[in-house]
């Protein structure tokens, strides 16, 4: 069975006095298909996808099965409705406005400053690097998703690195799976004010960066 919505009408014919009711189905594709999902989710689960992304923010999730899991197994989504969802804030579909995005992850002056001041320290490390913001987190490419920053309790963020297979982060970072929508992104850290973005942490930037 194909992942498709149908839709079902009918023609009336009128031959010589008889009437002949005929069934027409036609096939979404998935584009269509998921633009209907979208549009429908409010009518079929009573919140839009700005109210669940809301809800998924409110309670700090990133993780791709976390996020799934939280709308099917907690809110009674189907699953492509929560796949549709997740596509959404991980990016899949293109934001028109990527400094609200920012803003609305980073909604304080502090976070927001602390934001900028990190962001601008990654982006030197090499003119190939590209920001993708996303709907709560803000992911740092090279070939692939190297870092991330996001907002955590207390004013402060975390960044996410994806560091080389069994490197301990000199001890700086904890190991983490669930950050940033990916499993790429395998350690993390706090950081509290401009003094945490030392050169120890920015070597195992240089580090992240150098894997992807």
């Amino acid at each position: 069975m194909n992942n498709c919505e149908t839709i079902k009408f009918y023609i009336f014919v009128q031959p010589k006095g008889f009437i002949f009711k005929i069934t027409v189905i036609m096939t979404l594709g998935p584009k269509q298909m998921g633009e209907a999902i979208i549009k429908n989710l409010k009518e079929k689960t009573g919140k839009s996808l700005e109210e669940w992304s809301q809800r998924i923010l409110i309670h700090e999730l990133t993780d791709k099965k976390e996020i799934i899991d939280f709308l099917k197994n907690d809110n009674g989504l189907g699953h492509f409705q929560a796949l549709k969802i997740f596509e959404h804030l991980n990016g899949k579909n293109i934001y028109k406005d990527p400094d609200k995005l920012i803003d609305q992850i980073f909604d304080s002056e502090r976070t927001r400053t602390l934001f900028g001041y990190v962001s601008s320290r990654v982006s030197e490390i090499g003119d190939d690097i590209t920001l993708r913001p996303c709907l709560t987190y803000i992911p740092f490419y090279r070939n692939r998703q190297f870092a991330i920053l996001t907002k955590t309790k207390g004013d402060k963020i975390i960044l996410g690195l994806n560091l080389p297979e069994n490197h301990t982060g000199n001890g700086l970072f904890e190991p983490t799976s669930k950050l940033g929508g990916s499993d790429r992104i395998n350690a993390k850290k706090t950081i509290d004010g401009k003094n945490d973005l030392n050169a120890k942490l920015m070597d195992l930037i240089i580090i992240s960066y150098n894997n992807n």
